[in-house]
């Protein structure tokens, strides 16, 4: 796991592996097996976000994780980093344009 992930599997976070918690991806309790293909690398911090905090994750293949954010954002955490897949927000006008 930690040659695999190399740091904290969270996005962004750089946080090495080897001083990271090993997570259950799919939840022991829910029937989620205690095996590689199933255990990432999730620093302290965001072990408990994803546990506490509404954050989900799946493994796509091996290091390559997609995540997704209580709020509705989706990234996409590989070995090369961090890719936001969330579509990119357009504000919309206060008042609609004159005709």
């Amino acid at each position: 796991i930690e040659l695999r992930d190399r740091t904290c599997v969270f996005p962004w976070c750089q946080r090495p592996a080897r001083g990271c918690d090993k997570d259950h991806i799919v939840p022991w309790e829910s029937g989620g097996p205690t095996s590689s293909d199933n255990l990432a690398a999730l620093c302290r911090r965001h072990h408990r976000l994803k546990t506490h905090g509404g954050w989900t994750y799946t493994m796509l293949t091996p290091g390559e994780y997609l995540w997704h954010s209580p709020h509705g954002h989706t990234w996409l955490r590989d070995r090369t980093g961090t890719t936001d897949l969330s579509p990119p927000t357009v504000p919309s006008p206060a008042d609609p344009p004159d005709q």
